[in-house]
């Protein structure tokens, strides 16, 4: 699997968590932790695909 291939699927991973983090976001407001939770999980596959972009240039 290529670096482009990698970076492409994170991306796409992390649009799904953003859209999963706003569909919850009324049910998530009682629950700070699961919203938290899915923060860190976004930040985190950003900061992945920084680095493979970063790897590609």
């Amino acid at each position: 699997m290529n670096l482009e291939l990698l970076a492409l699927q994170v991306r796409e991973r992390i649009n799904q968590l953003k859209t999963e983090q706003i569909g919850l976001r009324s049910f998530i407001q009682s629950d700070q932790a699961l919203w938290e939770a899915l923060e860190k999980a976004i930040q985190e596959l950003t900061w992945v695909l920084n680095k493979l972009e970063a790897e590609e240039d």
